[in-house]
């Protein structure tokens, strides 16, 4: 598993090539620290998603970076003030 960290103004969303991303407040965190909402790759967009709900983008592909930095745009601000809920599967994480 690959973890891939993008840091946007409005948050800090680490993506993760088992099929989903974590979003954290835009500045430092400590390792422990939950994530402020959880989502699956799905939401950043199809080219995003492979067939098996996993990364289907390299890592350093500048399609993810377009896709991660177009949904923080939208979302990620939201996201951090807990206005999406949890996220993936209306879990708590």
């Amino acid at each position: 598993m690959a973890r891939r960290p993008f840091a946007t103004p409005g948050a800090l969303i680490v993506v993760s090539s088992d099929g989903y991303f974590d979003v954290f407040p835009p500045t430092l965190r400590r390792p422990n620290d939950k994530p402020a909402y959880r989502g699956v790759l799905a939401e950043l967009g199809q080219a995003v998603r492979g067939s098996d709900d996993r990364l289907a983008l390299r890592p350093d592909s500048p399609l993810l970076d377009e896709a991660v930095c177009d949904w923080s745009r939208l979302h990620g601000a939201a996201a951090v003030r807990g206005e999406l809920g949890p996220g993936r599967n209306g879990a708590t994480v």
